[in-house]
């Protein structure tokens, strides 16, 4: 960092590549680990990346220097350690491919065969605390299919929170006959303390109703097997608008005292009464648009959709309801190495839903949560709002710091910063104050990427209700 307060521009940042390049040989390619020097090189390198940043991005800076700095979050760098440990056992599982090519239009290269890639579940997040288990990710990109052919990835995850996950996910853009794309998932998921705060945009969180014997006072515990299958289409000779199709099927059972604890909020505003057991069978359909340069890491492009979700009897379900959700999102390339990534989601619910199903924000690709948590506000607790009705926004400044070769692997480190707003409603969407009282964050994140399609994500939130609330995963949130 300069005298000034700010971080050199890119032209200053040629008169320390060479020690960067002095430092890469600690990693021997031949036995295809990484020691503990390797690990410290990639930590001592995220220090080196504050002395590259463009002068004149102030807001950029401002970020870093909140995430970056020990003195005021010394407990923030200890995320950045796991990260470097989780790509130790990431390139050890290594990718087998029979090809890989220079592409000259991207940063990415042509892949072919399969590309296989894992981390050890053992990180930290705010809401769900210290995890152990594994996430694995495996890519088939048979002659050079982009973003692939099909990938699969399993997942394993218990915490100290009490999740307990087994899950499968399967996305196939191109493996189908007649360009149908088909994606699926399958598993048993359990969360043994569920956050639950009440529903509508005013609840409370008061601390005092926590103490002991209450200490799950908000909290519930669920078990929930879900199962469901997506299939979309390109309508006409367009390469950009698609139609989808969907089933799902999901089973529930609530336990209103998590532990065995005293009472909780749950078990107050139900009298006492465990809810029977729920099904939230469906069927959807929706329409997309999708111009993104690529699926994985986009830098331009727009990626839109609409959904209708019928929750009803005549295919299992307890109850019936409609939820309608809205995304649009939108990668602005600001310079070949920074993009504004922007998402704005509306969703409304008609009809009676189950309590459980109130935080769940619909997708085409991967479902979300909130509001609040890692998929949705950062830095807020999760599912610290919720309601029959949402309206979120979600900023990104996405900066592709280096792009390097890891063990024959094209790889790369990013920086992020970000805003996350939004807000519920308890019974329907409002666009009259659709603006106000809205709940907000702010933050920094980083990701690694190692090969075309695996990346290694941290980010740190802040708001009004967490200091530094921390989320270690894989990918970008969109």
């Amino acid at each position: 960092m300069g005298k000034s307060g700010h971080y050199p521009c890119r032209s200053h940042a040629t008169s320390v590549r060479p020690a960067r390049r002095k430092a890469r040989p600690i990693v021997d390619a031949g036995d295809r680990s990484l020691n503990a020097a390797a690990i410290a090189y990639y930590v001592s390198s995220i220090n080196h990346l504050r002395h590259v940043a463009d002068r004149g991005c102030r807001a950029r800076n401002a970020v870093l220097r909140s995430v970056f700095n020990p003195r005021r979050s010394p407990r923030i760098m200890r995320p950045y350690l796991s990260i470097c440990a989780a790509l130790a056992v990431a390139v050890r599982v290594d990718a087998q491919q029979s090809d890989v090519r220079a592409d000259s239009t991207s940063h990415q290269r042509i892949q072919r065969g399969w590309e296989r890639s894992g981390v050890p579940a053992l990180n930290f997040d705010a809401d769900e605390g210290f995890g152990i288990g594994a996430a694995a990710e495996l890519y088939n990109y048979g002659v050079g299919v982009r973003p692939y052919r099909f990938t699969i990835q399993p997942l394993v995850l218990f915490t100290s929170k009490g999740r307990r996950d087994m899950t499968l996910f399967f996305d196939a853009p191109t493996l189908l006959p007649q360009e149908w794309r088909v994606s699926a998932f399958v598993g048993s998921e359990r969360q043994l303390a569920e956050p639950y705060y009440g529903v509508g945009n005013e609840t409370v969180h008061d601390q005092n109703a926590e103490r002991a014997p209450n200490s799950y006072y908000y909290r519930f515990g669920r078990a929930r097997v879900r199962a469901t299958a997506d299939f979309q289409h390109r309508i006409g000779t367009s390469s950009a608008a698609r139609v989808l199709f969907g089933v799902g099927f999901a089973r529930s059972t609530i336990d209103l005292t998590p532990f065995d604890s005293g009472t909780t909020l749950l078990a107050n505003e139900l009298g006492g009464r465990t809810p029977a057991p729920e099904r939230a069978n469906y069927v959807r359909a929706g329409l997309l648009w999708d111009t993104r340069d690529r699926e994985i890491s986009p830098h331009n492009g727009t990626w839109a959709e609409v959904l209708l979700q019928r929750v009803t009897k005549r295919v299992g379900a307890t109850e019936g309801f409609t939820r309608w959700t809205t995304t649009a999102r939108k990668y602005v390339p600001v310079t070949a190495r920074l993009t504004f990534a922007q998402r704005i989601i509306a969703q409304g619910i008609q009809g009676v839903a189950p309590f459980d199903e109130l935080s769940t924000i619909q997708s085409s690709f991967k479902q979300g949560e909130g509001l609040g948590g890692s998929s949705s506000i950062r830095g807020i607790p999760k599912d610290r709002y919720i309601g029959k009705a949402l309206l979120l926004s979600n900023s990104e400044l996405r900066w592709r710091a280096v792009d390097f070769s890891l063990l024959g692997r094209g790889s790369f480190l990013a920086l992020s910063g970000f805003v996350d707003a939004g807000r519920v409603w308890q019974d329907h969407f409002r666009i009259e104050n659709a603006f106000s009282d809205l709940h907000a964050s702010y933050g920094g994140g980083v990701r690694v990427g190692i090969g075309p399609s695996f990346i290694v994500a941290t980010d740190v939130g802040h708001s009004s209700e967490s200091t530094a609330s921390v989320y270690i995963g894989l990918g970008w949130m969109y």
